[in-house]
């Protein structure tokens, strides 16, 4: 509800300062200096809005996108016991993935205790995950959730949900997204959401 108002109270300032010229225009007079709508006023606002967008989408529609989006979570924990040096995990971390999900295409997370540290996505097999070992993000590691999904082209899409639903670290870029996947609801609506910003608040 909070950011809802924040969102509400940003852009009712904004359509005030889109106004005022009319208002000015029939007469009515407001003490202080008039209102500038320029790029230089509105542009910080328009992305501050869908920042705001964003994040409300995400609140209330990606947790729920994305436990539909795959069919079976398994976890496996970065411990003791498990052989020492990042070769001896990979090798252990390759011998359960080949046991509990065998070639599925899934999203991995990457997890630091309660912070999400990298997610990433693949098709087919295990490779990718366990490539991670040697970055130097892997050592505060201490579990890595895996989500099967079922078709190939929802990958993306569940990839870019939890990138959403758990704001990881260390990615640098959001998922690619091809021309035959499936789309990702929360940015399709913040790009929605963003056009009609713009058109409403254009710029002359």
């Amino acid at each position: 509800m909070a950011l809802t108002k924040e969102f509400e109270k940003k852009l009712n300032r904004l359509f005030f300062r889109r106004t005022a010229w009319l208002r000015k225009a029939i007469g009515k007079q407001r003490p202080g200096r008039p209102h500038e709508f320029n790029r230089k006023q509105v542009s910080p606002t328009l992305h501050d809005l869908g920042e705001l967008a964003a994040e409300i989408l995400v609140k209330r529609r990606a947790r729920k996108e994305f436990r539909d989006s795959y069919d079976v979570k398994r976890q496996w924990q970065v411990k003791r016991g498990k052989g020492h040096g990042i070769d001896a995990k990979r090798d252990s971390f390759k011998a359960w993935y080949e046991k509990r999900m065998g070639n599925t295409n899934c999203v991995y997370v990457f997890w630091a205790k309660r912070r999400c540290v990298y997610v990433g996505r693949t098709r087919r097999g295990h490779d990718r995950p366990a490539g991670w070992f040697d970055r130097y993000w892997f050592q505060p590691v201490s579990r890595i959730d895996i989500y099967s999904v079922n078709q190939p082209s929802v990958v993306p899409k569940t990839e870019c949900l939890a990138m959403h639903l758990f704001d990881p670290t260390e990615n640098e870029n959001w998922p690619a997204i091809g021309k035959y996947t499936k789309k990702c609801p929360i940015c399709d609506a913040t790009k929605d959401i963003d056009r009609e910003l713009k058109s409403i608040f254009r710029l002359r």
